[in-house]
């Protein structure tokens, strides 16, 4: 609407939204982000504590396969 009267101030409204918008879903993204990356250390933590978990295992079948 603001187009109509003004080539200028159409556009300068047009940045003021799309900055709006950014800032909305900056704020959405950026604490999901943050999780996510805790999520993959956590994750990398409970692979690496299955290996282990797997190891013993397998060193305990092949204990009691001897005895």
């Amino acid at each position: 609407m603001i187009k109509v009267k003004s080539d200028c101030a159409g556009g300068l409204c047009d940045w003021v939204r799309n900055i709006a918008i950014f800032f909305d879903v900056f704020t959405n993204v950026a604490p999901k982000q943050a999780k996510a990356e805790a999520a993959a250390i956590q994750l990398e933590e409970a692979n690496a504590l299955k290996a282990k978990m797997e190891a013993e295992v397998a060193e305990l079948n092949a204990a009691l396969k001897v005895l």
